[in-house]
C-alpha cells in the first residue's frame, strides 16, 4: 500500500461513526469483568446451613419424624465469588420420587441453578440422609379454644363455643395416631367485660400436619358476672299433693346453688321452693328425689340430704 492511500485510508477510520456506542461499551465491561475473575485465585471454602429441599414425594406418602433440613457443601472458584456466597445462595436436593414408604437412605446432590459461574460443589456433608416415609392418614379430631391473659375484675367465662367443634387432620401416619385434640391460636382476653364472637385459625404442633379445612372456626365465648357458691340450710320441704295419712319425715333439707354473686346477694331461702311429688309413685315408697325451683341464673349444685323420707 503506498504511503497516500495509507493516509486516506487512516482519515476515513478517524471519521467512521460508531453504532451503538452504549452497547459496546457494557461489552468491553464485562469482557474486563470476566478477565479480572478468571484470573483471581480458586480457593475452597465450606459452607454449613444450606437448606435441603424434598423434591417428588409419591401421593399418598409423607415423611416421618424428623428430618435433615441443612447440610454442609465445600465449594471451589474463584475466591472473591466463593467468598461472597451464604447458604441461602445454595440448595442441596433430596429426590424422593418413586420412594415407597419405610426407611430409605436418600443422596443429596447440589441445586446447579443456584450455581454462580465457574464454582463447583466438591462435597455435601453428609453426603446422604437417611428419611421415613410413611403412608397419609387422616383423623376427626377435637379442637380446644386457647386464650392468654385476664378478664375485667369481677367477670369470668360462662362458655366457649367452637363451630365446628371438631377438624381433619392429614399427614404422616405415626404423627397422626398420637394426635386426639388441637388448639387454636392465642386469643387475647386482657381487660374484656362482655360476651364476644371472632374467627380463629388452628394451630398443629408438627409441620408435618395439615388441617383439611381452609375456613376459620367461628369462636364465641360468654362472659359473665363472677359467680360463687353459696349454701342455704333449713330450706323446708313442700308436698303440694300429700293426703292426709301421708308424714313428711324429712322436714328441711341444705341446697347448695351456684350463680352470680349479685343474684346469690338477693336470694333469700324461701326464694328456694323445695318440693316432690308422689302422684303416680308406689305406695310403699320411703323416698323421694326432690325438685327444686330457683330465681332466674341460679342453679342447684347440690341437695343435703339427696332423698327425702317420707311414710304413706
Amino acid at each position: 500500500m503506498t504511503r497516500g492511500a495509507a493516509s486516506r485510508l487512516l482519515h476515513r477510520l478517524r471519521h467512521t461513526r460508531i453504532e451503538n456506542k452504549g452497547l459496546k461499551a457494557l461489552s468491553l465491561a464485562l469482557a474486563i469483568l470476566l478477565y479480572f475473575v478468571s484470573q483471581q485465585p480458586i480457593t475452597d471454602m465450606r459452607v454449613a446451613g444450606v437448606p435441603i429441599e424434598y423434591r417428588g414425594l409419591s401421593r399418598g406418602v409423607e415423611i416421618g419424624g424428623d428430618t435433615e433440613k441443612t447440610v454442609s457443601m465445600r465449594l471451589t472458584g474463584p475466591r472473591n465469588v466463593v467468598r461472597s456466597l451464604t447458604p441461602n445462595h445454595l440448595l442441596a436436593i433430596a429426590d424422593l420420587s418413586n420412594k415407597e414408604p419405610g426407611e430409605k437412605i436418600v443422596q443429596l446432590r447440589p441445586d446447579e441453578s443456584f450455581l454462580p459461574d465457574n464454582v463447583k460443589v466438591v462435597q455435601i456433608e453428609p453426603s446422604s440422609i437417611r428419611i421415613k416415609l410413611e403412608p397419609t392418614a387422616t383423623k376427626v379430631v377435637k379442637v380446644e379454644a386457647q386464650f392468654i391473659g385476664k378478664l375485667s375484675e369481677g367477670r369470668e367465662i360462662y362458655r366457649v363455643k367452637l363451630d365446628p367443634g371438631e377438624v381433619e387432620i392429614r399427614g404422616p401416619q405415626s404423627l397422626v395416631n398420637k394426635i386426639d385434640r388441637v388448639i387454636t391460636e392465642t386469643v387475647n382476653m386482657e381487660g374484656r367485660q362482655s360476651s364476644f364472637q371472632a374467627p380463629v385459625e388452628v394451630e398443629v404442633s408438627q409441620d408435618s400436619l395439615r388441617v383439611n379445612s381452609q375456613n376459620p372456626i367461628k369462636l364465641t365465648v360468654e362472659i359473665g358476672e363472677e359467680r360463687e357458691t353459696r349454701r342455704f340450710a333449713d330450706v323446708p320441704v313442700r308436698w303440694p299433693d300429700k293426703d292426709s295419712n301421708d308424714r313428711l319425715l324429712t322436714k328441711t333439707v341444705e341446697v347448695e346453688v351456684f350463680g352470680p354473686k349479685s343474684a346469690l346477694d338477693k336470694t333469700r331461702p324461701e326464694d328456694l321452693r323445695v318440693e316432690i311429688d308422689t302422684a303416680g309413685l308406689p305406695p310403699n315408697l320411703t323416698s323421694v328425689i326432690p325438685k327444686i325451683q330457683l330465681p332466674a341464673n341460679i342453679e342447684v349444685r347440690n341437695i343435703i340430704p339427696r332423698e327425702v323420707k317420707v311414710k304413706r
